[in-house]
């Protein structure tokens, strides 16, 4: 063979290679990305979860007795009806 041929099958190996380690630096950069939002939203569900907590405590802390009538069906009808 000859230094020419070669070089051909050198270059003709070595331009698949480039394209996949081109594809592995775009997915590693992707993969970071995709973990970046990953973590944002696992602290804004966390977020939400305290701010849901904090919720039922005051709605479970509140009186609502007071206030609120009770509701017959039969003697409290809607006008519409």
């Amino acid at each position: 063979m000859t230094t020419q041929q070669n070089l051909d099958e050198q270059a003709s190996f070595s331009a698949p290679i480039e394209d996949l380690q081109v594809r592995i630096a775009f997915l590693d950069d992707l993969v970071d990305q995709l973990n970046d939002q990953v973590a944002r939203q696992n602290a804004e569900i966390a977020d939400l979860k305290k701010q849901m907590q904090m919720l039922y405590r005051r709605i479970e802390s509140a009186d609502l007795s007071e206030g609120i009538a009770a509701f017959d069906p039969m003697t409290n009808r809607p006008p519409h009806y």
